[in-house]
C-alpha cells in the first residue's frame, strides 16, 4: 500500500510539471498567432529584461525626452538638447532636425496629419517669449505663427488644438518661490491670440473638434467648461476626463466625453452635450493609464488594452506584457517601451 501511494503521488507530481509546461507553451503560441506581432518577447524570464527576437526596434538616445509618433507610423520624434530629431520608423535613419538658434522647449507631432507644431524659449530675466513655429515634415518648410511673452515662465504643460476650426489651447505653468499658476491661452491660427484662464493649477485641457469649446480639469477635480462645471452630471463621483470621441470626416458636432469615475477606477461615464448618454462597467480596477487621440479613447492595464469608444468596449484588443510599459497608439500600432530604453510595437486586434 506504501508503495502504491508513492507511485501515485509521483505520478501526480510528473503529470502536473508537464501541464504547466503545456500551459505556458500555448500561451506563448497564442500570443504570437492573435496578436500578428512585430517581436516576440518571452514573458517567461524571471531576469525581468525584454528578450527580443525582431530586428524592429527604436533605439533612443540616453537624453530623449517627448518620444512621439506620426498618425500614419513613418516616423518618429524625440526633443534632445534643445533640438527635434525626426528619424523613419521603417529603417530607423535620421530625417531631419529642427534646430532653432534658441532651445526648443515642446512641441506636438499633429494626430492627423505629419505637421510638427513647437515652442522656441528666449528667456531674459523673469521675462520669457515663447514662438510657435510648424514644420512640415514632407517639405521641411517652417512656418512663423505667435509669440506669447511670459513672466517666471516654467513650462508648457498641454497643448490641445483642432485642425478643424485652426485654434490652438496652451496650458503654461509659471512659477516663483511663493506660488505656481497656470496659464491657458487661445491663439487662432490667423494669428489673434488672448488669455482664457488663470489663477489656478489645471490638470489637463481637451478641445471639442467641431466647435470651438475647451473642456478643462483643475488639481482639485473639478471640470470645467467655459467656467462653469459639468460635474453636476456624475452626482457626487469624483471624476477625471480621459477623452473625446470626435468624427474627424464628420461635419457632425456631436461629439462625446468620457470621464473616469476615479473613486471606484471601474465605471466611465459617456456625455454628449450636456447629456449622459451611456455608462460603462468594468471589471477590472488596476488601470494604469489612458490614451486619447481624439477617435478612440483606450484603457491601459498592465495585461491587456480595452478600446471603450469601439463597437465591443469590453473587448482585449491587445495583450501587453509586465516587462514593457505603455507608449502610444497610432492606427493599428501599439508602441511600448522597455527597461533598457527601446521602443518595440505590436499590433492591435480587430475591434
Amino acid at each position: 500500500m506504501k508503495k502504491f501511494v508513492i507511485r501515485l503521488f509521483a505520478c501526480i507530481a510528473v503529470g502536473t510539471i508537464i501541464t504547466v509546461g503545456i500551459l505556458k507553451f500555448v500561451d506563448g503560441y497564442l500570443y504570437k498567432i492573435t496578436q500578428s506581432s512585430y517581436l516576440e518577447i518571452d514573458t517567461y524570464r524571471t531576469s525581468g529584461e525584454v528578450e527580443l527576437k525582431s530586428e524592429d526596434i527604436i533605439s533612443l538616445p540616453e537624453n530623449a525626452s517627448q518620444v512621439q509618433f506620426s498618425y500614419n507610423n513613418k516616423y518618429y520624434a524625440y526633443l534632445e538638447d534643445g533640438s527635434i530629431h525626426i528619424n523613419t520608423t521603417e529603417d530607423k535613419n535620421e530625417y531631419s532636425v529642427i534646430t532653432e538658434d534658441n532651445p526648443i522647449c515642446y512641441y506636438y507631432l499633429l494626430y492627423d496629419k505629419n505637421l510638427i507644431m513647437y515652442f522656441i524659449e528666449d528667456t531674459t530675466g523673469i521675462y520669457t517669449t515663447l514662438t510657435l513655429r510648424t514644420y512640415d515634415i514632407g517639405t521641411k518648410r517652417t512656418t512663423d505663427y505667435n509669440d506669447i511673452d511670459v513672466r517666471n515662465f516654467s513650462r508648457i504643460k498641454d497643448i490641445t488644438m483642432s485642425p478643424l476650426v485652426n485654434i490652438i489651447y496652451i496650458n503654461i505653468e509659471t512659477k516663483t518661490t511663493l506660488a505656481t499658476n497656470n496659464i491657458v491661452y487661445k491663439i487662432d491660427l490667423f494669428n489673434s491670440m488672448s488669455q482664457v484662464r488663470s489663477g489656478s493649477i489645471i490638470s489637463k485641457i481637451r478641445m471639442l473638434q467641431h466647435v470651438d469649446r475647451l473642456y478643462y480639469q483643475d488639481t482639485k477635480g473639478g471640470v470645467y467648461n467655459a467656467g462653469a462645471t459639468v460635474n453636476y452630471l456624475f452626482g457626487y463621483a469624483d471624476v477625471e476626463l480621459i477623452g473625446i470621441d470626435s468624427d474627424l470626416a464628420s461635419s457632425d458636432d456631436n461629439e462625446k466625453l468620457y470621464y473616469l469615475n476615479t473613486e471606484t477606477n471601474d465605471v466611465v461615464y459617456v456625455v454628449s452635450g450636456s447629456k449622459l448618454v451611456d455608462t460603462i462597467y468594468l471589471s477590472d480596477k488596476d488601470l494604469v493609464t489612458t490614451y486619447n487621440e481624439y477617435g478612440n479613447v483606450y484603457l491601459i492595464y498592465p495585461t491587456y488594452i480595452l478600446d471603450i469608444t469601439g463597437k465591443n468596449p469590453y473587448k482585449r484588443i491587445a495583450k501587453l506584457s509586465k516587462y514593457v510599459t505603455f507608449e502610444a497608439i497610432k492606427g493599428d500600432t501599439v508602441y511600448l517601451r522597455t527597461s533598457n530604453n527601446k521602443i518595440i510595437t505590436t499590433k492591435l486586434l480587430d475591434n
